[in-house]
């Protein structure tokens, strides 16, 4: 099964705002495919191992364009453990994993 993220209703403030959204969303690397299905933007990633910038970048905009963050915690591994769960102070850590 090929991971698949979902952006629900983005609110875009202007024709701008979509086009940065949109190009933000092409210069992220693990991201594979890019599709709209109705009020939902869908992004196909390739693999769950996803490269610690391009996780970042997930966070960061999902952050700005109010995303559910929950799902990107389905890319939680050994080699990102330390900073993307462990830090419990992280401004993404409640959206992302919940109480904890």
């Amino acid at each position: 099964m090929v991971p698949e993220l979902v952006c629900k209703q983005v609110h875009f403030y202007s024709e701008g705002d979509e086009i940065t959204f949109f190009e933000w969303l092409k210069k992220i690397s693990a991201i594979e495919n890019i599709k709209g299905v109705g009020d939902e933007i869908r992004l196909s990633i390739p693999s769950f191992d996803v490269d610690d910038e391009s996780l970042r970048e997930l966070i960061a905009l999902f952050t700005r364009y109010k995303v559910e963050l929950g799902q990107l915690s389905q890319f939680r591994n050994k080699s990102n453990e330390c900073w993307f769960y462990q830090n419990k102070k992280a401004f993404w850590r409640k959206g992302v994993f919940g109480e904890q």
